[in-house]
């Protein structure tokens, strides 16, 4: 606010301005502290938002461990499933073979 500005009025407008001086002084000083009540608002709505996305942040990484212990127990499951699926594959053939041997005798 320490530009200064050069205005060109005549001597009936400027009879009024020195009227109104109070006024114009007390709108710059309202200007003023709105500025400063603007960027205190906006300082509170980056803080509040900084802590949202903190917040947020914390979730996804929650999110993403409990996702990262469920691919690991699903590798698990996985490994599990398959050696039985081999051992019952292998009982069946061992069964198969019993039935034959049974069926072949007299």
């Amino acid at each position: 606010m320490d530009e200064e500005i050069e205005i060109l009025v005549s001597d009936e407008e400027f009879q009024e301005l020195k009227r109104h001086r109070r006024e114009f002084k007390d709108n710059l000083q309202n200007l003023e502290g709105l500025e400063r009540t603007l960027r205190v608002l906006q300082y509170r709505y980056l803080t509040e938002r900084v802590a949202e996305l903190e917040k947020k942040l914390e979730e996804m990484k929650e999110h993403y461990t409990s996702l990262v212990e469920f691919e690991r127990t699903a590798k698990k499951d996985k490994e599990y499933l398959m050696k039985a699926r081999a051992d019952l594959s292998r009982e069946n053939r061992e069964l198969e073979v019993r039935v034959r041997e049974h069926e072949n005798s007299p």
